[in-house]
């Protein structure tokens, strides 16, 4: 292993093991450095009982699964007659339909209204999710798209619509070794919601925030309710706002519970909607009630939005940072990702807490949490931590955290941020790692070579103060 106080003359960036031609900036000692984040690089490790990244891929997909939620969509379609509803607009039933972003065939988001009537017979039924894992809990937040929020009011419309789930799980030997359900905190239009779910958040209390009741549960599945297209003309609550399921008696036709629509359950494979299929349990014979129709839908990762974060522009998929491309109905890029979903910010929490460091968030709503852990880590089903450097907004290895195998010209914009590190960990014998004041490996740098195990930057000169990263990986 290098000496910590060796320079960085005989280091060789991690792009020429790959065989990439690295040009451009010096690092300190003359060495060559691409500014650009290398991939899905393939690295070997000195110690069997590492996870690797696709170990932890599936690991991470079957948590997903296994505490994804049953979904109750309501639909709505002019001619269907449902207590408070107004049949004097042209309601769509495939525009509550779950699906993805780019379900056109293209990632230009502000085409998504305009091309839905010609995909109404192939939309997959799909919801992204995203999981983050501290020492003691998994956080699996899950994100519903659909690619209108129509309205008969020109007001309350608006192109792509995006709300979600937060499942926050304890781990434990239950559920084939992933933990139990604790809590479940629900998410529309801006607005959160927390319930506890019986028997593991039995003795969670109120803190910064107050407990909204208790969730509903299909063996480890939550179930929630997601309202229809809508607006303020009509009497309840619309627009795909995610609430609690109550399962109500269907002899009741003033409760849009029971208006029907879409069952959705997690599986394997994206089923297509059948619009017939559908229709005909939300009509259910012209009666005031309706049924639900059962679709499966398939739980994909969030990563291939978040990757195309800095996308931004006409014809792209965001318009602004964080915010869809979108330029039909009330205003322009109404539809926010999760990493742009505010909440308190009177009380000082940082926009997409809920994405970023959603144990921070719980931590804040909620108290009497047991054994409650702020470190994030990144491990395979079983319990082998990934390999490379982690970058950490608060001291001991606390907070918002970006996982890296290779040098990163730009960390605005990432887990993190700009001048945001306040400890780095490295796990591996063979990672090393320095840190950059500014773009593209310039500035000041950290004075030591960061290797195995975890370095608190606290007061130190680059405490706060990284916005690039160098990492070598030994052979």
């Amino acid at each position: 292993m290098m000496n910590k106080k060796t320079g960085f003359r005989k280091w060789l960036p991690l792009g020429l093991a790959a065989g990439i031609a690295w040009t451009g900036l010096s690092l300190p000692g003359g060495a060559a450095a691409n500014a650009n984040e290398v991939s899905n690089t393939t690295v070997t490790t000195n110690a069997a009982s590492y996870a690797t990244p696709a170990g932890v891929e599936a690991h991470y997909q079957a948590v997903a699964d296994r505490f994804a939620p049953v979904i109750y969509q309501n639909v709505r379609k002019k001619g269907v007659f449902r207590a408070g509803y107004l049949d004097n607009y042209n309601y769509k039933i495939y525009a509550d339909y779950l699906t993805k972003v780019n379900y056109d065939g293209d990632w230009n988001g502000s085409n998504n209204w305009q091309n839905l009537d010609a995909n109404k017979d192939q939309l997959g039924a799909y919801v992204y999710y995203d999981v983050k894992e501290t020492e003691t809990h998994y956080y699996i937040g899950y994100y519903t798209y659909y690619p209108m929020d129509d309205a008969g009011a020109d007001g309350d419309r608006h192109e792509n619509d995006m709300e979600g789930v937060l499942v926050v799980v304890r781990k434990g030997a239950e559920n084939d070794g992933m933990g139990v359900p604790m809590l479940v905190v629900l998410e529309g239009h801006g607005k959160l919601y927390q319930y506890r779910v019986d028997g593991a958040g039995s003795a969670v209390q109120n803190s910064g925030d107050d407990i909204d009741g208790t969730i509903r549960m299909r063996g480890s599945h939550p179930e929630v309710f997601a309202t229809s297209n809508g607006g303020t003309p009509d009497i309840g609550s619309f627009g795909h706002n995610i609430k609690k399921w109550d399962a109500p008696f269907n002899s009741d036709f003033t409760n849009a519970q029971n208006f029907g629509g879409i069952e959705y359950i997690v599986g394997t494979d994206a089923q297509i909607h059948n619009n017939d299929t559908i229709y005909n349990a939300y009509n259910n014979g012209g009666l005031p009630v309706g049924n639900y129709s059962k679709v499966t839908y398939k739980a994909i990762p969030i990563s291939e939005l978040w990757d195309k974060r800095l996308e931004i522009g006409t014809d792209k998929l965001f318009g602004v940072f964080g915010r869809i491309n979108g330029d039909d109905g009330a205003g322009e890029h109404a539809a926010n990702a999760p990493w742009n979903w505010g909440y308190r910010p009177e009380a000082g929490l940082a926009t997409g807490l809920i994405f970023y460091d959603p144990a921070r968030l719980i931590q804040y709503m909620l108290t009497n949490l047991g054994n409650y852990s702020l470190r994030y880590v990144k491990r395979d089903g079983s319990g082998n931590n990934l390999p490379g450097v982690y970058l950490y907004e608060h001291p001991n290895g606390e907070g918002r955290m970006q996982h890296i195998v290779s040098n990163v010209g730009d960390l605005r914009q990432g887990l993190v941020g700009d001048d945001s590190i306040t400890s780095v960990k490295v796990i591996g014998a063979n990672y090393q790692t320095v840190l950059c004041a500014d773009l593209l490996f310039q500035g000041a740098f950290s004075s030591n070579i960061m290797t195995e195990g975890l370095t608190n930057l606290s007061y130190g000169p680059m405490d706060n103060k990284a916005t690039s990263v160098m990492v070598n990986v030994l052979p």
